[in-house]
């Protein structure tokens, strides 16, 4: 006898139903303490590979966003991936992954945590000068044409 579709489990109503998988689900408030915490340079002894993950995270948006105890999970995280990297172990890697998703490095983790970055201000500084360019460009051609019509 078949399940009714409420009462299956993993079925998509239960997804809908979750505050945390809503907008207009309820957010707690609280303040930041970010101001003035010290990021924790990268282990000498980690890999190159892990060293280099763990220190591109500085220069990453989402990192905006990081408090101090961010910083600790991206330090357990880039030791994993050290460990992971020496020893291939599947279940450390599969830690790294969870941990990496907590921390929103990727670009499909910070859609999922409804992070967006703002990227660069790409207005050009040049482009009503250029504009006007074009246009002189543009008049001189119609004029030359029109003289030889």
């Amino acid at each position: 006898m078949k399940k009714r579709p409420e009462d299956r489990t993993g079925h998509p109503h239960y997804a809908r139903s979750d505050p945390r998988h809503t907008e207009s689900g309820p957010i707690t408030r609280g303040s930041s303490r970010r101001e003035g915490i010290p990021v924790p340079t990268a282990n000498e002894l980690w890999k190159p590979q892990a060293r280099s993950w763990y220190n591109s995270l500085k220069l990453s948006g989402q990192s905006e966003f990081y408090e101090a105890s961010d910083w600790a999970t991206a330090v357990a995280a880039a030791s994993m991936l050290d460990i992971f990297l020496r020893t291939y172990n599947a279940s450390v890697g599969a830690s790294f992954v969870k941990l990496s998703e907590r921390l929103a490095v990727t670009y499909t983790d910070r859609i999922r945590a409804r992070i967006i970055l703002d990227g660069p201000d790409t207005t050009d500084v040049d482009e009503e000068a250029a504009d006007n360019v074009i246009r002189g460009w543009q008049a001189r051609l119609n004029a030359k044409q029109q003289r030889q019509d």
